[in-house]
């Protein structure tokens, strides 16, 4: 066994291959210890080793004004991303694979946008009953 060189909590995802943005995969994204040892990386039953990865992409962005990272890997069985909060450093462990950096604006996608429509429209209705 592999030492164990990094290990914290993160949400992730096999349903995004491109940027980072708010969708419905995130609402029901993998949540669970994030697992960094000498030559692979593990969330619950997700082992992505470094000789299957053909990059890694670190995602710099902002969430309700709070700085987040999300660590994108491109590997030959499919693509991974990892949300973490601002105090986890994971990335620090990984610099052996050469990542990219990124600044990003997170995007909305479709089902977001409606979503927020809807909630909207939903405080809208309940403020104007109150208000009456």
């Amino acid at each position: 066994m592999k030492s164990l060189l990094y290990k914290c909590m993160t949400k992730g995802t096999k349903q995004e291959d491109s940027e980072p943005r708010y969708s419905q995969n995130w609402l029901v994204a993998r949540r669970g210890s994030f697992c960094i040892f000498d030559d692979k990386v593990k969330c619950g039953d997700w082992i992505i080793n470094f000789t299957d990865i053909a990059k890694l992409i670190i995602y710099r962005t902002k969430q309700l004004l709070i700085p987040v990272k999300v660590l994108h890997f491109i590997t030959t069985k499919g693509n991974y991303q990892f949300a973490f909060n601002p105090w986890a450093q994971p990335e620090k462990y990984l610099m052996k694979l050469n990542p990219e950096e990124k600044n990003v604006k997170l995007k909305y996608s479709i089902f977001s946008i409606i979503l927020r429509i809807i909630i909207l429209g939903c405080l809208l209705i309940y403020f104007i009953q109150k208000i009456r």
